[in-house]
Formats: structure tokens, C-alpha cells, sequence
């Protein structure tokens, strides 16, 4: 996808609104121009001859007619974008543009000029959601995305759902992957989240990529499903990791989602374990992944730890990919890749080899690369290379699944149960060579180091905007 790198810097746009406008309100108000954007040149692609409402108001913005009343800027940006509020719902979090002036905004309106394709400018925003503290908390990196919606393998026809969709990640990926694999893009997108904030950046991001879904919200899932009585083909979800306080439901033990035991009040991880796999179809091709952190996978804690061995007892896990930390914003944890599937033997599209009573761990805590301060990633060699060995042992592979020593392993549910239920990979799969361990120490210093940067990154940031609110007293 075309990066929008080239001319004005999002970041100094932003900048430019400071003190007027919050951090997080700004970047608000630059995803909702962007949209606007995007409707006015799909407007414009239709070909007709008069303004429509969106054009009209994009030229409007342009031609600079608002400079001398602010007020006129969000009369100009409401009506733009009311024919999508009224499919989608009111942006209700845009921040007030009052004492925004043209000086103000300039930057802003030069960057949303800067590239061809809104869908890039969106793409830069949600890049920038990691530089504004937990304001990005919502946001979950492509490679991640695409590595998760890879193993899945959603297919035209087909339904996807997510919990807990944040920007709407999951679901852009799974439209673009069904579209990318079929050239149908014949899938129908669910989602739901906690956050009003993230559902209206979620119905942007995904108009700005030209498709839609039906997201429900704010309230949590785990304590009010919007979809109490569906299931789904393929459920995706990244949610809050350790979350305590989570349920203060009287009745909370009785949810008929929590078939493996209820799940401790103060960790909502198996919660979201659990109500991934309540909401799989129950035709045998229902299939689900989730991140939590490695814990989750070794912990002793009775009540999470009976919760493992019931899933596992039940054969509805089918994979752990453990992975190493400083993957996702934010969260500092390493963190564990779980695949879910309704049944692991042979028919439909599950594959040739019948995996029932079995469970394929992963190793891959050495892949990771720095791509910036406080941010590794999922290259895409190995994101192939694990999508290729859960289809070679699922055996929808051409080639033939072998274990690897220190990187995978197919395990027993009986030798897993020897073992407390301990599905962490590194603790089956055997360890590193040497050389791999003195590459990884090194790795690490650049990681902490990268972290300590972005450390200091944000404490000018914080410090500049403290300075802006003492300036206002």
C-alpha cells in the first residue's frame, strides 16, 4: 500500500493544533478529514456532473472560504460527511473546531493533499495512534494482523467476527485476504468493542478501504454480547491482556459461554479464550485465534490452569505460537498466538491428516525485527514460514509436516497433560543453538535501548503538553 510519507509530515500537522486541540482529539479530527476525502473522490469517481455533498464540501474546505469563522469549518465537515453518518452513526467524538484557525489547520489540509490514496492517509493515522500513549490502545499492527487472518484463512461466503475490533484491523485484513485469494470479496464483517472511540475509527478505516461491517457498541463483550445468538466461521481477537475487574455480574458463573470453568475475577484472559470458542460454527469448519500473553499458556494458577486442561481435553486447541515481546504498542509482555477449531479430523477444508488429540506448537520467540523505537515486528519470511507449518501439519500443505527441533513440535493432549497442561512451545520444542541465544542478547540491548528512546519521546510529549495546560490557567 502507498505510504503517505511524501510532503507535509502528519506529525507536524498535528503540531500545529497543539493547544487548541488534544492530542488525541487532533489525530480524531485528521481520520474524519481523511474520510471525508475518501467520500468526496468516490463521489467524484461516479462521475456525476453536480456537487454532491461530499465534493462540495471538500471543495469548500480547500478553497479556504471558512478561514474567517472557524464555526463555518465544522458546518462544512458535518454536512460533507452526513450521507456516511447516516449509514454509520455520528462521529460524536470529533473535538470542537471553534478556536481552530487557518494558520492552525493549514498543515493538516496540505498533508490530506500530499498522496493520491485515502486509504494510505488512514494507514499513516493509525500508525500514529502508537506516539499518543494509550490512546492507540485500540490499534493492532498489520504484520500481526495478516499473520492471524494468514492461519485463519477466511474464504468468500464466509462470516468473521471480532470481539474486541478496536480500529477494525482483523476485519480489513480478512476482507483483503478473501478478496486477494477468491477476487470475491463476498464476505460478511461482525464486530463489536467497548470503546466509542474505536468503533467510529473502525467504520472509517473500513470505509476508507471500501468495504463495511456491522460493529455493535460501546459495551464490553464479555459482559454484553451483541451477538447472543450467532456463531461464526472465523473469530479473530486481540484483546486487553491481565484485565481485572472485568464482570461484577451476581450471576456471572452461570454464563452458558463458560463451558470450561468459570474464569477468575481478576483476569479476564480465559474469558476471552472462552468466548472465542462459544462463538465458532458448529458445522466442523469454526475456527479461532486469539493473543494472550505467554502466561496464560503456563500459568499454575488453579482456576486458569483447570480452564487449559478442559479446553485441550475437549481437543478444540489446535495451536500455540509463542512470540516475543515488544510486538504490539504498548504491551510490553511476550505474548502466545492460540488457534481454535471446532474439529481437527479429516474433512472439508480442515486438511488430509487427521490431527484429533494432538496440539502443534510453535517456537518463534527468535523472529522478531526492529523497526523503530519500542517496536519489533513479524517479518514476512516468518510469517510464511508459520502459516506454512500449521498448513503442512494441518496437511492442506504440499509438503509434509516434520517436527523441527526449536522451532516446532506436534504434542500429544496425554504427554501435555503430563505436564500440568503447559502449552508454552519453548518449554516442548527443545532450545536454541548457542549462536542463536548470543544473537538474541544482542537483539535485546537494541530493544531496550529502542524502548528507553521512545521512553524519552514521550516524556517530551507529555512535558509539552503539560506546559500547554499551565499556559491555559
Amino acid at each position: 500500500m502507498e505510504r503517505a510519507s511524501r510532503g507535509p509530515s502528519l506529525g507536524r500537522a498535528l503540531d500545529a493544533l497543539r493547544g487548541v486541540v488534544a492530542p488525541q482529539d487532533a489525530l480524531l479530527l485528521a481520520m474524519a478529514l481523511t474520510l471525508l476525502r475518501h467520500e468526496a473522490d468516490a463521489e467524484g469517481a461516479g462521475g456525476e456532473d453536480y456537487p454532491t455533498r461530499a465534493r462540495a464540501a471538500w471543495g469548500a474546505l480547500m478553497s479556504g472560504v471558512w478561514w474567517r469563522d472557524p464555526y463555518e469549518l465544522e458546518r462544512i465537515m458535518r454536512d460533507g460527511l452526513g450521507v456516511w453518518e447516516s449509514r454509520h452513526g455520528p462521529l460524536s467524538n470529533l473535538p470542537s473546531l471553534a478556536d481552530v484557525h487557518a494558520h492552525q489547520l493549514r498543515p493538516l489540509i496540505d498533508w490530506l493533499t500530499a498522496t493520491s490514496n485515502p486509504a494510505a492517509l488512514f494507514e499513516e493515522c493509525l500508525r500514529h495512534t502508537q506516539t499518543i500513549g494509550k490512546g492507540g490502545h485500540y490499534y493492532t499492527p498489520p504484520d500481526i494482523a495478516h499473520l492471524l487472518i494468514g492461519l485463519l484463512e477466511p474464504r468468500a461466503g464466509e462470516a468473521v467476527y471480532d470481539p474486541v475490533c478496536g480500529s477494525g484491523g482483523f476485519l480489513l485484513r480478512a476482507h483483503e485476504y478473501v478478496t486477494s485469494a477468491d477476487g470475491d470479496a463476498d464476505v460478511r464483517l461482525y464486530g463489536q468493542d467497548v470503546s466509542r472511540t474505536a468503533l467510529q475509527t473502525a467504520a472509517m478505516n473500513l470505509s476508507v478501504h471500501g468495504t463495511e461491517a456491522r460493529l455493535e457498541g460501546p459495551s464490553s463483550t464479555l459482559t454484553d454480547d451483541r451477538f447472543p445468538d450467532r456463531t461464526f466461521d472465523v473469530v479473530v481477537a486481540n484483546p486487553p491482556f491481565n484485565m481485572s475487574g472485568w464482570d461484577d455480574r451476581d450471576d456471572r458463573h452461570f454464563d452458558p459461554r463458560w463451558v470450561y470453568g468459570p474464569p477468575p475475577a481478576g483476569n479476564a484472559n480465559f474469558a476471552w479464550a472462552q468466548h472465542v470458542v462459544s462463538k465458532l460454527s458448529r458445522t466442523g469448519t469454526g475456527r479461532g485465534a486469539i493473543l494472550l500473553p505467554t502466561g496464560a499458556a503456563a500459568g499454575t494458577k488453579p482456576g486458569e490452569r483447570d480452564i487449559r486442561a478442559r479446553l485441550l481435553e475437549d481437543d478444540v486447541l489446535s495451536c500455540v505460537v509463542e512470540l516475543p515481546a515488544g510486538l504490539i504498542p504498548h504491551v510490553r509482555n511476550p505474548v502466545s498466538l492460540w488457534l481454535f477449531t471446532r474439529s481437527k479430523k479429516t474433512h472439508g477444508n480442515w486438511g488430509r491428516n487427521d490431527r484429533s488429540g494432538q496440539i502443534l506448537l510453535i517456537d518463534a520467540r527468535e523472529i522478531a525485527v526492529t523497526v523503530g523505537r519500542g517496536r519489533r515486528a513479524v517479518p514476512d519470511e516468518v510469517r510464511e514460514r508459520i502459516v506454512a507449518t500449521f498448513a503442512a501439519w494441518r496437511g492442506t500443505a504440499e509438503a509434509s509436516y516434520e517436527d523441527v527441533p526449536a522451532w516446532c513440535r506436534s504434542v500429544s493432549v496425554d504427554e501435555i497433560a503430563a505436564h500440568k497442561y503447559d502449552v508454552l512451545p519453548s518449554h516442548h520444542v527443545g532450545v536454541a543453538a548457542a549462536e542463536s541465544q548470543t544473537v538474541n542478547g544482542e537483539e535485546q540491548v537494541a530493544v531496550l535501548t529502542d524502548e528507553l528512546y521512545a521512553l524519552f519521546e514521550t516524556s517530551h510529549a507529555l512535558e509539552a503538553q503539560l506546559r500547554d495546560l499551565l499556559g491555559h490557567l
